[in-house]
């Protein structure tokens, strides 16, 4: 079991970063220690490294949820990175036309 900033500093993502995940229900820990620190045990940091990869895709925390929420399949997936994709495309578009 690790606690938050281990967790933190392992994914290269600060410490509030990973509150905020709690508090909105993303990433939950399994639970805590006796001095009342968050603790995670090894599927926690597995998910965690899904949602790390997701937002370096570019994935709002909202889509994330979506995807995350049927694993280990989920057709939202494709769903949810066809959008992205068609996102990066209009981005890749508009920055053509301002060259």
């Amino acid at each position: 079991m690790l606690t938050v900033g281990r967790v933190a500093r392992q994914h290269g993502l600060s410490r509030s970063a990973l509150l905020y995940y709690d508090r909105i229900g993303l990433l939950r820990p399994i639970g805590r220690s006796e001095g009342n620190y968050r603790l995670y045990a090894p599927a926690d940091l597995e998910r965690l490294g899904r949602i790390v990869r997701y937002r370096e895709a570019g994935l709002p925390l909202a889509g994330i949820r979506q995807v995350l929420a049927g694993q280990p399949f989920n057709p939202e997936v494709g769903r949810v990175l066809e959008e992205r994709l068609a996102g990066i495309n209009d981005e890749i578009a508009a920055l053509r036309r301002q060259q």
